[in-house]
């Protein structure tokens, strides 16, 4: 899988085109002088995960949502190294408050960031970020992982702590035995003919054969972006990036156009406008409906319904990657799937922040998986047995992914705000590729990007 092209990142600033102030190029701690510019692709820069780290100090940015994931990590290291690591929550909304305080020249040592091009290319452009090339690390992880984010333009910026999701379809299996449907589904077509066959089975309970949660709005573009796969192979978001193409070009025209039909023929729940994710999770739970297009963390949201019975998760729950044609899935890293090491002029805690992040990922990589029960990222770390098949499922389809809009597109306008409107009858589907060309555009503009 590839997830990040090359790309327009010495120019991609729409992110951080406020990041007025340029950190000075930090000193390699391994060189012993404290003088000169850290040459972070050396493996030898790699500090020792457990060295003794007394009187060091770190800062790690969290969200509200992730705050909690790092804890143990935390506390194993504190003990291991003597060092101490300071979990700051930052309200939300998350990415764009760290932005505001880097602006401002407040830095912390580490942060949770999601690590996609859109994401990652503004603090790569002030040169924020600490290089993680040859990581220890990075030759074990599990088959996919290493290109499915935190890679741009051949150089690695974050590391990857969990699996990101993939867009695909969650569907409950006593709905699709109820309605005879024994295979599942091979492209979007076949996805709309099972979703019509549930539809026309007419089971008692199940309210329709698709959700959607337009009340939360952020779930409305997966059914869009899913179809965009073979294309993603193709080139599709080189081409967007570059104004050879457009989101109302036919490509994506037709996904939007293909999604607004599957409320037409009413293959939705009637209150789409207005549900929302916790609705969906319920939904799908209790069978009333067969199949929702969303990601690992409505699952997890399902998984609590369930008080988190990998049993009867797994008797109810499947799932499965869909694209135009096929089953290829696209994958959507979170904030709270990686983390970066910013560059403070500090070269002590540049390479404690180093430390950090390798002693995650190696000496307490196994702690953290089994505290968190999330599936493994690393070859020879094992993935706690009581992870889900639906959650091993999306994660094993990674290998053979493409990269959403947010990892491949330069900039990440609001297609998700513009499909609610239109599934509130707001915006036709026509106005949904305009609205969005027409931001996408502006903020790829504002880059300077040729096209634009």
């Amino acid at each position: 899988m590839k997830m990040f092209t090359k790309a327009h990142v010495a120019t991609a600033v729409a992110m951080g085109a406020a990041l007025s102030m340029v950190l000075s190029g930090c000193s390699n701690p391994t060189a012993g002088d404290g003088n000169g510019d850290v040459d972070t692709s050396a493996k030898d820069y790699w500090p020792s995960a457990t060295q003794k780290l007394d009187g060091v100090e770190l800062t790690m940015w969290v969200a509200q949502n992730s705050n909690k994931i790092p804890v143990k990590v935390v506390n194993d290291f504190e003990k291991a190294t003597g060092a101490k690591v300071k979990l700051e929550t930052i309200p939300d909304p998350y990415e764009q408050n760290i932005q505001t305080k880097i602006t401002t020249g407040d830095t912390p040592d580490l942060a949770f960031w999601q690590p996609t091009q859109s994401m990652l290319a503004g603090f790569i452009a002030q040169d924020k970020l600490q290089k993680l090339d040859n990581a220890p690390w990075v030759d074990d992880y599990t088959d996919g992982i290493a290109d499915a984010g935190g890679v741009v333009d051949g150089t690695r910026y974050a590391a990857l702590v969990s699996t990101p999701p993939v867009m695909g379809v969650f569907y409950n299996k006593k709905v699709f035995e109820k309605a005879g449907i024994t295979e599942i589904p091979k492209g979007w077509d076949e996805y709309v003919a099972v979703a019509k066959k549930i539809k026309d089975a007419n089971i008692d309970g199940v309210e329709s054969p698709l959700f959607e949660m337009g009340g939360s709005q952020w779930g409305t573009q997966y059914s869009v972006q899913i179809q965009l796969a073979e294309a993603a192979q193709d080139g599709l978001w080189d081409r967007v990036n570059s104004g050879k193409e457009k989101f109302t070009d036919k490509t994506i025209q037709t996904a939007i156009d293909n999604y607004k039909h599957l409320f037409d023929e009413g293959l939705y729940n009637k209150n789409a406008g207005s549900a929302k994710d916790t609705d969906e999770a319920q939904a799908l739970w209790e069978g009333k409906a067969g199949m929702i297009v969303c990601v690992n963390s409505l699952f997890n949201q399902i998984a609590a319904l369930a008080d988190n019975d990998k049993a009867a998760l797994d008797e109810n729950i499947g799932f499965f990657p869909l694209s135009a044609k096929g089953n290829i899935g696209t994958v959507i890293p979170e904030q709270n799937n990686s983390v970066v090491a910013f560059k403070t002029s500090d070269s002590k805690n540049e390479a404690a922040a180093l430390q950090f992040i390798n002693y995650w990922m190696t000496e307490d990589y196994e702690t953290f998986v089994k505290d968190q029960g999330i599936v493994s990222v690393i070859k020879n770390v094992d993935t706690p047995d009581n992870v889900p098949q639906a959650l091993l499922d999306s994660a094993d389809s990674i290998k053979d992914s493409v990269g959403s809009m947010q990892s491949l597109a330069v900039a990440n306008p609001d297609l998700y705000i513009n499909l609610a409107d239109m599934i509130n009858g707001t915006k036709s589907a026509t106005d949904v590729a305009k609205a969005t060309q027409d931001q996408f555009a502006q903020l790829a503009k504002a880059q300077g990007i040729k096209g634009f």
